[in-house]
């Protein structure tokens, strides 16, 4: 057997338009041994090289010219030295379609992808990437993003993974034998070989438990006896970290057992998780994974073998199934589906004997039946996002991605999907359909019985959605998004009496809630949205942010096409004359495309002895913070991280781009539609929103000093409410 360990840089990511930049590999034996290579930078003949590739790979307009050769020119060498080997290199499917798409005839060539071995064979990794891999494996990988140094990496990587290989015992992938004989992925044959043969307790080493680190706060006991004889009390979150340990103390200090409901559970550490049976692996569906498909795509059988192997190291919850959001769907078929299985009974059972449990707002709506809620007093951690998941949780959504997914059915869901658009959604938005997403509400008493039958015929388990197609009864509200870019169709639907009964069951709880807006003695927003409104309103002098509010002369609409440029212009500036080792910048942004545009820019050209690190800009959430915490000085860019790991670091500015509004929802539109002419949605609902996720977006620095906002819409009335309410107590 041959391999050829194989890697190429682009000038883009799409193979049909985009250039091969340089092609690197080296064909070995089975054992090893080097039997030849190739090394060569590309003239690009398609997309040009541009700063941001140079930046990322270090191949210069300088070297493509002086070294450069066309494609053309080396594609009989290529072809030659590649012949029948299997090619191996790390997310080597986008390799083998960009040699493809060039002419390199690879379809007889098997393939082993490095990155799905190490999915399966190294759970526990923050990162899966090759730049991670090798530092936490110390191989040498001085030139990360040359083809030649991360083919050199990937050849080094190579014997750790069959090591891995040779440690994992038969037993932890159910039907091995019968598995691997029947399966096309080709890695397979390894397992068959080598499965087994090594130490399996060297397999992998669990981490120990994490737990509270930070000493906890003391509460005076008098704010303890006043919030113990109180149904509801009301307090000002600040920074969340603090906010965080300053409630588990006072779950700590009651008599009655707590329930902390929390949208980021990473704030809460050592504290026992109530998880929902859809974040629980189930062990026999995952077989039935299996049986429902005569065979598994490549990437199926990652996800299989992936969570059979957590499985036999005793993880079930989700967060250890370390899932790319691809897998997410897949997810749903091999989980929990009803709190009655005996394996969530048996959880629940364990969680009973704890005092103090934590779990998600999701959590709660979805099991606040369960005794072992209800008869826990609960602290309410970000009142906001609770009462948003309270009105959203009644709503139900049908996706027909499944089936337009399957041979089977796809043909079937595409007339589907084009009929409704064309007859339905056109109307409905009495327009032409665009390339952006739409959504749309269906007008009440429709009924599309034709469209129900369709869907009966697609397939049984969308029995659901014909019935809501043909349902005419004033109370159902339904909506439908439609999604071009994948053909996608959503319809969802919601009922107000299942909100009502949902804060029903709330308020016969005793709470401690905190809010992250500034309410006002009338509360409206709880007295509205969670059917909380007397109580008591406790003041917490050590949860106050002591800020001081910034706003820049001469800001530009953030309507005008030059937002954009100013934002990154005014960020630049800010970090340069303020930015040094024990003063570092963040800068919270209102969309991810905001984020990547101007974090693009920005790390092509960073501030002076700064480095410009962005939420998705380079790698998942566990790299940027592993990265950030190597920085000397740095500039954070985010748009939704949260998290306990940067709390202590040196930030003390932060920018705040734009006013952080909500993206559309159907559900919103009805209820704005429904109080149109009062106000009660704007005010109530939009503005406390708005500021509690203004106020998040800074809270989990507790070094923070100052809050600069660039969106000109401060000046405005709304925004000056918006502002005062996310930070009462900030100094201008």
């Amino acid at each position: 057997m041959k391999y050829c360990f194989l890697d190429l840089e682009t000038t883009g990511l799409e193979h049909d338009k985009d250039s091969i930049l340089e092609i690197s590999f080296i064909t070995t034996d089975a054992q090893l041994n080097e039997i030849n290579r190739c090394d060569e930078v590309i003239i690009p003949n398609k997309t040009p090289l541009i700063p941001f590739v140079t930046q990322l790979t270090g191949i210069t307009p300088e070297e493509v010219e002086k070294n450069g050769k066309n494609f053309t020119d080396v594609i009989a060498e290529v072809i030659e030295k590649i012949g029948d080997a299997t090619i191996v290199g790390h997310n080597i499917d986008f390799d083998i379609n960009f040699l493809r798409s060039n002419g390199v005839p690879l379809e007889n060539n098997k393939r082993i992808d490095t990155h799905e071995l190490a999915r399966i064979l190294l759970p526990g990794e923050d990162s899966f990437s090759l730049e991670a891999i090798t530092n936490k494996y110390e191989l040498a990988h001085k030139n990360a993003h040359r083809a030649m140094s991360d083919v050199e990496a990937c050849l080094q990587f190579w014997p750790i993974l069959l090591e891995k290989i040779k440690q994992l015992p038969k037993e932890a992938i159910p039907s091995f034998d019968e598995f691997f004989t029947k399966s096309k992925w080709h890695a397979g044959k390894l397992f068959l070989e080598l499965c087994g043969t090594g130490d399996k307790d060297k397999f992998y080493a669990k981490p120990e438990s994490v737990t509270q680190t930070k000493e906890l706060p003391e509460i005076n006991q008098e704010v303890i006896e006043k919030i113990n004889s109180e149904h509801t009390t009301f307090i000002r979150s600040g920074n969340t970290g603090e906010t965080a340990r300053w409630i588990t103390k006072l779950a700590q200090v009651t008599d009655k057992d707590a329930l902390i409901v929390a949208p980021e559970l990473k704030f809460l550490p050592g504290i026992q998780q109530l998880p929902t049976p859809s974040v629980i692996f189930d062990p026999q569906r995952h077989i039935e994974f299996l049986n429902s498909r005569g065979s598994l795509t490549d990437k199926e059988t990652t996800f299989w073998l992936q969570c059979a192997t957590r499985n036999w190291l005793g993880y079930r919850g989700v967060n250890f199934f370390g899932l790319y959001l691809h897998q997410r769907e897949w997810w749903k078929e091999v989980c929990l589906t009803s709190p009655d299985t005996s394996t969530f009974q048996e959880i629940i059972q364990e969680r009973c004997k704890t005092k103090i449990l934590s779990c998600t707002p999701a959590a709660w709506s979805e099991l606040c039946d369960l005794e072992i809620i209800k008869n826990r007093k609960l602290y309410i951690l970000e009142s906001e996002l609770f009462a948003e998941n309270l009105l959203f949780a009644p709503s139900k959504t049908i996706s027909l991605m499944k089936w337009l997914d399957k041979e089977e059915t796809s043909n079937a869901a595409h007339f589907f999907v084009a009929g409704f658009v064309r007859d339905e959604l056109s109307r409905l938005i009495s327009r032409q359909i665009s390339t952006f997403p739409e959504r749309e509400l269906i007008p009440s008493g429709s009924r599309y019985p034709e469209f129900a039958k369709s869907a009966r015929e697609i397939s049984p388990e969308l029995e659901e959605l014909a019935q809501w197609l043909e349902n005419s009864e004033p109370n159902l509200v339904r909506w439908v998004n439609y999604f071009p870019d994948n053909g996608n169709l959503v319809f969802g639907t919601w009922k107000p009496i299942d909100w009502r009964d949902m804060q029903d069951k709330f308020k016969t709880q005793e709470a401690v809630i905190c809010n992250r807006h500034y309410g006002g003695e009338s509360n409206a927003f709880c007295r509205v949205f969670m059917g909380r409104q007397d109580g008591y309103f406790a003041e917490i002098p050590e949860l106050k942010q002591n800020l001081t509010l910034e706003i820049p002369n001469n800001l530009v609409s953030s309507k005008s096409p030059d937002f954009n440029n100013f934002c990154q212009s005014k960020i630049a500036e800010i970090a340069t004359q303020q930015c040094d080792k024990d003063h570092w910048l963040t800068v919270t942004f209102s969309s991810l495309s905001s984020l990547k545009n101007i974090g693009t820019n920005l790390r092509e050209t960073p501030p002076a002895n700064c480095t410009v690190l962005g939420e998705k800009l380079a790698g998942g959430d566990s790299k940027l913070l592993g990265n950030l915490s190597q920085q000397t000085q740095a500039v954070l860019l985010l748009q939704k991280l949260q998290s306990p790991a940067v709390e202590d670091l040196p930030f003390k500015t932060a920018v705040v781009q734009k006013f952080p509004f909500a993206p559309p929802a159907p559900l919103l539109d009805f209820l704005k539609a429904q109080w149109k002419g009062t106000g009660t949605f704007w005010d109530v609902w939009v503005v406390s929103t708005v500021a509690a996720r203004l106020a998040r977006s800074v809270s989990q620095f507790s070094q923070l000093e100052k809050v600069i906002i660039i969106d000109p819409a401060e000046n405005s009335g709304w925004g000056k409410n918006i502002i005062s309410q996310a930070f009462p107590d900030i100094k201008k």
